[in-house]
């Protein structure tokens, strides 16, 4: 869900990406190049799907917070920005909101890439929440579902986070960012928007993998597994924007392999793992703990009070899969029918 080729920044092609992820055993790729959004829909074949996808960006002007005074020091690293992840309903709508203020625009063209020609409605983007939230809503009106990546490395807190309109999802990890910093999976950011209200918003991980050198250690580290009946682009994007999805971290990720609700006990069967965690959306968290053999099957009573809940699965190498927020409303509704 989140790939970088030499489109932009990274350094394997859109073609040689769909050869090592397919032979890793994966079936879609969303290309998210930055600033730039392509239709690749001539690499898809009967076992690969591309999404239409790029990562726009607004940049603030300013540090954001006082550094130490040190000579040589850059004050990028204070600087705020906004990365979001858009994803088209469309594989061939190559919508742009925009084409100033963002470094990699200035860049590619600095560095005389031929990036075409881009439509653009002439909108401006600055660095406040009036500004994110207009180019947000565009992009929803252009046909796009909008995520906000990497929100630690942005250096985001909550009066950035928690004021963002018209999300779709948060990149929970980041793959490249956390084996960079360590501080880039965030499932906690996840549940402070929600519970500010963002009742409706899915989570999810990508690996941002510029593998510079031409290496893959920026590969294969944040996974999206999707319910749908066949790789075709409509059935995957519809899946995607209904949350019939799950993420899941690692090389060899833990699997849901199924989540139901039985006389109002929810249950879900899943690859080995050794935890296996109800999240509420207060002060709720239920474990469901290995205790020896490693377990498959868990359970807990869903009960009214709990609002809403969401579920991980942990194995013994600390790899993690995550649902998103589900309303304990819905599961009671299906019951009663």
């Amino acid at each position: 869900m989140h790939c970088h080729t030499t489109v932009s920044d990274g350094c394997l092609s859109p073609a040689e990406i769909k050869d090592v992820y397919k032979k890793m055993g994966y079936s879609i790729v969303a290309y998210s190049d930055h600033e730039l959004i392509r239709d690749h829909s001539d690499l898809n074949d009967e076992e690969f799907l591309a999404i239409t996808a790029s990562e726009f960006s607004i940049d603030d002007t300013k540090p954001s917070f006082v550094l130490p005074s040190r000579e040589g020091i850059n004050e990028w690293n204070a600087r705020k920005v906004i990365h979001l992840g858009v994803y088209s309903k469309d594989p061939h709508n190559t919508f742009h909101p925009a084409t100033d203020n963002t470094l990699f625009d200035m860049w590619w063209r600095a560095q005389g890439r031929d990036i075409g020609e881009i439509e653009c409605d002439g909108y401006h983007r600055e660095y406040t929440i009036e500004s994110i939230n207009e180019m947000v809503q565009k992009l929803n009106e252009a046909g796009f579902l909008v995520q906000l990546n990497h929100p630690n490395w942005s250096l985001n807190d909550m009066n950035d986070y928690l004021n963002i309109k018209g999300l779709w999802s948060l990149e929970i990890l980041n793959y490249a960012t956390e084996r960079l910093t360590g501080a880039e999976y965030c499932p906690y950011i996840y549940d402070h928007m929600v519970r500010s209200g963002m009742h409706s918003l899915f989570c999810n991980m990508g690996d941002d993998n510029h593998n510079s050198g031409g290496s893959l250690r920026e590969s294969f580290g944040g996974s999206t597994f999707i319910g749908a009946e066949s790789l075709e682009y409509g059935q995957i994007m519809n899946a995607l924007e209904k949350g019939g999805f799950y993420c899941a971290s690692g090389k060899n990720p833990p699997k849901i392999n199924a989540l139901y609700v039985e006389d109002n006990v929810i249950k879900i069967d899943c690859s080995p793992a050794t935890d296996v965690i109800v999240t509420g959306l207060g002060r709720s968290y239920c474990p469901y703990q290995a205790e020896g053999e490693e377990i498959t099957h868990a359970e807990f009573l869903l009960e009214p009070k709990d609002v809403m809940f969401r579920i991980t699965v942990r194995d013994k190498h600390g790899n993690n899969a995550h649902t998103h927020y589900y309303n304990v409303e819905d599961f009671y509704e299906e019951v009663s029918k």
